[in-house]
């Protein structure tokens, strides 16, 4: 038990809830853990060439939610809170399937009534598997031999072990959700931007199937529901980054708070002989948003700042320092990753493999290139 405690201890920033969930299912939460370093590491990939680049959420720290930008309400803390809560899910639930874990095995909801739905539906789409017997006499003998090709291989059957994603979401919902207490509008946007990252596993989840006959004949296919590769789930999140909602809180009448969206849209100028129409050609208009009907989306309530300058009190890092695109004219041009402070060239160098080939059997031989290249750093 004492080493139990030991490895709890060792990971800073949980709270008194989190520890205790330790204690009890030290191999889970050491999972969860673990999909929380590959969520930093997905998020650094997502925002490399953003001038916030996930750095503060440096996975040496082994958690995330030290860092003082998760208690900011930035469109960049949603990510960071939803692609965190997202890797807790992920990895737990792969864990459960490959048996690393007491607590769970394979997803026990999976089989062949409960799923067989879902298999139809991909096979829907090869609209011929569907002909009837009229149909079938009809076709000419190379679309018979072929429709007799797609039922033949379509045998299949739920042998395979399925992610358990049920048992992922619930532990991260105690893991993660239980940080959140104070029921203001800090605590409501991460749950629900804790949720939003679970949704962008779940509903991005996967069919396989592995093929078993004589030759790879595929004269049965065993099949499971699998979790999609993380970088998925990454891009997901950040096109739901992209298109966050700024929302803020108003009490209405005696009821809980509600969460009101504000949306900014611009009107085309409108000029009549040559006159300019006295409408405004800016109306800002609220509505007040279901959150339900809002549940994928990205929630946040402070606008962000520039990221340009360092604000250790808030764990930006500055943009001084960082590599840019000299070249180039989106957010890590150098004329947007640099802030307008200019940017120096210097020559770095590198050590890597080239000039591989393939032996034979079965191994690749390489060499070892030094490369010298010209750099943009931003001052």
């Amino acid at each position: 038990m004492s080493d139990v405690r030991t490895i709890c201890r060792t990971v800073p920033g949980l709270t008194k809830e989190q520890l205790e969930l330790c204690y009890r299912a030290n191999d889970v939460t050491t999972a969860a853990i673990d999909g929380l370093e590959l969520a930093v590491k997905e998020c650094q990939l997502q925002f490399q060439w953003h001038r916030w680049n996930c750095s503060s959420l440096s996975s040496k720290k082994k958690n995330p939610h030290t860092s003082n930008l998760l208690k900011k309400g930035y469109k960049e803390s949603a990510f960071a809170f939803a692609v965190s809560s997202a890797g807790v899910a992920y990895n737990i639930a792969r864990a459960c399937s490959q048996g690393k874990l007491v607590s769970c095995g394979c997803d026990p909801s999976v089989n062949r009534k409960s799923l067989a739905k879902s298999l139809k539906e991909s096979m829907q789409k090869d609209k011929t598997f569907y002909l009837d017997s009229t149909s079938y006499e009809s076709l000419n003998e190379s679309a018979q031999k072929k429709l007799q090709r797609i039922r033949t291989t379509s045998r299949w059957k739920w042998g395979g072990c399925s992610h358990n994603l049920n048992f992922g979401i619930e532990f991260s919902e105690l893991f993660l959700d239980s940080r959140e207490k104070a029921g203001d509008i800090q605590s409501k946007i991460n749950l629900h931007n804790n949720h939003a990252g679970r949704m962008a596993v779940a509903n991005n989840m996967q069919i396989r199937c592995k093929c078993h006959g004589m030759s790879g004949s595929c004269q049965l296919k065993t099949c499971w529901k699998s979790a999609p590769e993380f970088r998925v789930v990454g891009k997901v999140l950040k096109q739901l980054f992209r298109k966050a909602v700024l929302v803020d809180q108003s009490n209405m009448g005696n009821g809980s708070p509600l969460i009101i969206a504000k949306k900014f849209k611009k009107r085309k100028s409108q000029f009549r002989n040559g006159a300019r129409s006295p409408r405004k050609t800016v109306r800002k208009h609220k509505k007040v948003m279901d959150l339900q009907k809002l549940e994928n989306s990205l929630f946040y309530y402070q606008r962000s700042p520039n990221f340009c300058d360092k604000d250790p009190s808030s764990d930006i890092q500055g943009t001084i320092g960082r590599k840019c695109n000299r070249t180039g004219t989106g957010s890590g041009s150098c004329s947007s990753m640099c802030c307008g402070r200019g940017y120096n060239l210097l020559k770095e160098r590198r050590v890597e493999r080239c000039n591989c080939k393939f032996h034979w059997c079965c191994y690749v031989e390489c060499e070892i290139c030094e490369i010298e290249e010209w750099i943009s750093v931003c001052n």
